[in-house]
């Protein structure tokens, strides 16, 4: 077989080294080893800056890619550069851009069997989205997402701040590959449990095949060790894998056992207060204390395997873990483990025989477990790490995890591609949805694509516009210009240009943006013309060339897609790239994703009734948006520039979204209350900082953020109150979102 892995991790990376960076290595060569053809790509970096690298024979091919590098396969419409990716909300993304672009190239020409790509940073997104939307190369090679460690889950253990801005992008772009995947693969029961009821997949849908153990070795103790070496923690000072928890149990105990020590290899993080991990830990440790917690930083392999040599137990204390590779390495060294019971090690250790599984993952327990580690006699440890050695090594067998991974993988490749050819839904899955699966309908029998332009202001922009539209590489179908008419003087010409064309011009005086796009449909409708859809532009929207035929392509392609945004350029007063994901709800209640100029499905704006009207201008594509997802239809932003906006030098920033939100909620109260309670916690992650407001000392109703400090069981009861009343509960949300915009946090 051939096989292709995308991972920014595989080393050397931009990244310390890791979990996900070691399994790939090892996996890679594993394979190549085995006789597979294996393709990696990887990120080009100092150490690693070759472009293409051969090992094992030529087996192993190993391709680096960076931000600056040609296109391998230009499209049309022109591309977006890496570099502009990188300077947006989610930098990773140029990675799975030009990754995915190389892949597609790797797929044809290699002749591809399986893809696999990780959930950290979802390094398949792009090639997943391309490919559901009929891009990219015939070859369909299914694709396979490995779960290592989903960013919502790292970032919950990790007590980090839910409002940075990259967190939610991440996330949903993880969220999209782990639905749109062939298959997934995942090294410990416990993930794959946890992944299948939280993205609400298939029972036993996740395989599960634990790491190879690699190129770990046994190391010799001496007698000396086993009475009276430290015990080592190895890894990131990151709060969720136990750290602090770990110290403040060790500084417990050692008070009982003055002999013992304590070691902390890896690198330290930021924690809180401005101080990091090490020194927020290290508070817990008594000043007669310190000299025996040695914290020696990130050290190179062989300095690790010294430490490892001088230490009669390690320790993985993690408040949340996969299938962590310091516990395969140090069970593999010949070191029983005291771990909690967060993870894959349960299915690593057994307790009392291959080391010492705390009860949980809090202080109390990691101490009781130190202590029973403490009491146990220095033969014993040693058989104990002897059983350890042989019990991981035969779990995580490097023969019997390549075979496992060649079977798995041959039998991926046979099924062939089939959830990758579409689109997800996207959603979050804390819970099945009734709305889950789109509703089967017409999705209208309409052809081409008709373009309406309005003009309200800026009436000496709209030449550009109309040009643009005349350059379009697929001419539409019809195209109807409402200009309003006082800006009669400055479109004057252009429109006496549109009239030259046989397009069809429309004066107005209305100055609600919705009434007038619906005024022109309806003249091009009156006028025998029936479109499959509608693109709409704005006297300052450019289409880029091939706009009209990616619509129409795409619509056609996609029988369930009612509306397609793009990637948009803004130029003129400001110069930048807005590459959005996918609208999708949650999300799409609070922040629109949808471009200023984009795309509709005919059939899905009849069904909704076309736009509304009566609202703020800025919110007219927002609105309907909503409804025609709403409505079951799908909604898409087509990774490519087809879109630009002039940003007039007299123009003036767009209203704050937060007081302009009640009617939107309002539309679908049912929908809304559904989703209550993620949008209880999408809010609070758009707050900053705690709420420390004056409250009455019995507040009427309760707020955001004593919601959020009651105990789960009652979240869920709130919610479940929610959907019996969805117009008090749409109400309460609008109230809480007006409190965050009058704070300056919505």
């Amino acid at each position: 077989m051939k096989h292709l892995i995308l991972s920014r991790e595989y080393p050397p990376a931009p990244y310390p080294a890791g979990g996900i960076g070691t399994y790939v290595s090892t996996i890679s060569r594993l394979l190549a080893e085995a006789g597979e053809t294996v393709h990696v790509i990887g990120q080009r970096w100092p150490d690693a800056d070759a472009p293409l690298e051969l090992r094992c024979g030529g087996r192993l091919v190993i391709h680096r890619v960076g931000c600056g590098d040609r296109d391998p396969a230009p499209q049309q419409p022109s591309d977006v550069a890496a570099l502009d990716l990188l300077d947006t909300q989610i930098p990773a993304q140029w990675f799975s851009w030009r990754a995915g672009r190389l892949a597609e190239t790797l797929i044809e020409s290699e002749g591809i069997d399986a893809v696999e790509g990780q959930d950290w940073e979802a390094p398949l997104y792009y090639l997943l989205l391309r490919r559901a939307l009929g891009l990219g190369p015939r070859r369909r090679a299914p694709c396979i997402v490995h779960l290592h460690s989903p960013t919502e889950f790292i970032f919950r253990a990790n007590e980090w701040d839910l409002g940075r801005p990259d967190y939610l992008p991440v996330k949903r772009l993880e969220d999209y590959v782990i639905a749109a995947a062939d298959a997934r693969l995942c090294p410990s029961h416990s993930l794959a449990r946890q992944a299948e009821a939280h993205y609400g997949l298939p029972a036993g849908s996740v395989h599960v095949i634990p790491y190879p153990v690699g190129e770990t070795t046994a190391l010799e103790r001496s007698p000396e060790t086993w009475r009276r070496g430290s015990v080592c923690y190895v890894g990131r000072l990151e709060p969720r894998k136990g750290v602090i928890e770990w110290v403040e149990a060790a500084a417990s105990v050692a008070l009982e056992h003055p002999e013992v020590a304590f070691e902390f290899i890896g690198a330290d993080l930021p924690y809180a207060n401005g101080l990091s991990v090490r020194q927020f830990a290290g508070r817990a440790i008594p000043a007669e204390l310190r000299p025996r917690f040695r914290f020696r930083g990130a050290l190179p392999r062989p300095a690790v395997r010294d430490h490892l040599r001088q230490a009669r137990a390690a320790v993985v204390p993690s408040r949340w873990e996969n299938f962590p590779n310091t516990c395969i390495e140090a069970m593999a060294s010949g070191l029983p483990v005291i771990a909690s019971s967060n993870g894959g090690m349960v299915e690593m250790i057994v307790d009392g025989e291959t080391g010492w599984l705390a009860a949980a993952g809090g202080q109390a327990d990691l101490a009781d477990a130190l202590r029973r580690m403490l009491a146990t006699p220095p033969d014993a440890l040693a058989t104990m790490g002897r059983r350890a050695a042989d019990a991981i090594r035969r779990q995580c067998d490097n023969g019997a995890t390549v075979e496992a991974q060649i079977e798995f993988r041959a039998r991926t490749a046979r099924a062939g591609a089939g959830p990758s050819l579409f689109l997800p839904t996207n959603l979050p899955r804390t819970a099945p949805r009734p709305t889950a699966e789109p509703v089967p309908r017409q999705a209208g029998a309409g052809m081409g694509v008709a373009v309406v332009v309005t003009c309200l202001d800026h009436g000496d922009l709209l030449h550009g516009a109309l040009e643009s539209i005349a350059a379009q590489t697929h001419s539409p179908t019809a195209v109807v210009v409402v200009a309003y008419d006082p800006t009669r003087a400055a479109a004057s010409v252009p429109l006496a240009w549109a009239r030259a064309r046989g397009w069809t011009v429309v004066t107005s005086r209305q100055r609600d943006a919705a009434a007038v796009r619906n005024a022109g449909i309806a003249t091009l409708r009156q006028g025998g013309v029936d479109p499959l859809a509608w693109v709409l532009v704005d006297g300052r929207d450019r289409l880029r060339p091939g706009a009209v035929s990616a619509y129409a392509t795409t619509f056609a392609h996609c029988s369930d897609v009612g509306l397609i945004s793009s990637w948009m350029r803004h130029s003129g007063r400001e110069d930048r790239v807005a590459t959005g994901l996918c609208p999708a709800f949650p999300y799409q209640w609070l922040f629109n994703d949808v471009a200023p100029s984009y795309a509709v499905r005919d059939a899905a704006l009849r069904e909704v009734g076309g736009f509304r009207t009566g609202l703020h201008a800025e919110l007219d594509s927002w609105d309907l948006a909503n409804a025609v997802m709403a409505a079951g239809w799908r909604a898409v932003t087509y990774p490519a520039l087809l879109t630009e906006r002039v940003i007039a030098a007299d123009a003036h920033d767009p209203p704050r979204a937060g007081p302009l939100l009640q009617p939107l909620l309002a539309r679908f109260p049912e929908l809304v209350a559904r989703d209550a309670q993620e949008l209880v916690l999408l809010l609070a992650g758009r707050a900053h900082a705690p709420d420390h407001a004056a409250r009455p000392a019995q507040p009427r109703e309760p707020t955001l953020t004593s919601v959020l400090r009651r105990p789960l069981r009652e979240q869920l009861a709130l919610a479940r109150r929610a959907l019996r009343q969805p117009r008090r509960a749409t109400e309460w949300l609008w109230r809480q979102a007006k409190a965050y915009a009058r704070r300056g946090l919505a």
